[in-house]
């Protein structure tokens, strides 16, 4: 099988400026996807960057064999989507591939481990697409409550106030790893297809850092993973 990365870091972040390159512990906060993508063994020369930063591109020079693609404007501000980043990147390659994996470098404890495991899951249970979720352990999602008109409710209604063991199975997404094929990604345009298939990620490594509090947390997790 022939498999290629994408790790997309476009060098808008607002919440967090330069968010891809911010320091995490001692390296650039991207430095840690590019070298899981390396360990896993899966990718070869195949592992891209794709941005429309130049500074986050040269965050990859030290990397043998990590190739940088630059990402024209119209795929590069809030409204672009992952699937119209994926869609470029594939156009711009000249082999043809398998499976493509997505790592997003916002999610910095995920690691080799968890790239090769994901692949295996993906290509023992022969999924079309496969991602990583995690457990919500405390934070169940059918306990949401909603505030309206300075008044707290229930956002999913009595249907789901029963014991939780009754309740069905289900887990927040992560960003740590994406697998899909790419015939089936070139067909129908998505990560989400209809052969969705899910590689459980440990709380622990599952972060996805958006904000300063979730940098926060990582840095603190990084500390006892």
């Amino acid at each position: 099988m022939k498999n290629i990365c994408l790790i997309p870091a476009r060098g808008g972040s607002k919440r967090i400026p330069k968010k891809n390159i911010v320091d995490f512990h001692g390296k650039p906060m991207i430095a840690h996807t590019i070298e899981a993508a390396i360990k896993s063994g899966l990718f070869g020369d195949s592992i891209y960057i794709s941005s429309d930063s130049e500074e986050i591109l040269n965050a990859a020079d030290s990397y043998k064999g990590v190739k940088k693609i630059l990402r024209p404007a119209e795929i590069s501000g809030d409204k672009a989507s992952l699937e119209d980043v994926t869609a470029h990147l594939l156009k711009n390659v000249k082999t043809k591939f398998d499976y493509l994996c997505l790592l997003m470098p916002n999610c910095p404890l995920r690691n080799s481990e968890d790239v090769k495991k994901s692949y295996e899951i993906l290509r023992k249970l022969k999924k079309n697409c496969l991602m990583s979720v995690v457990d919500y352990y405390w934070l169940y999602p059918f306990w949401a409550l909603e505030e309206k008109n300075g008044r707290l409710d229930f956002f999913f209604g009595k249907k789901y106030l029963v014991d939780s063991k009754k309740l069905p199975k289900v887990y927040c997404p992560s960003g740590a790893v994406r697998w899909v094929k790419v015939a089936n990604f070139l067909k129908e345009k998505k990560y989400y297809g209809k052969d969705l298939g899910k590689y459980v990620i440990p709380f622990e490594r599952s972060v996805d850092i958006d904000t300063f509090e979730d940098l926060e947390l990582a840095k603190k997790l990084f500390k006892i993973k």
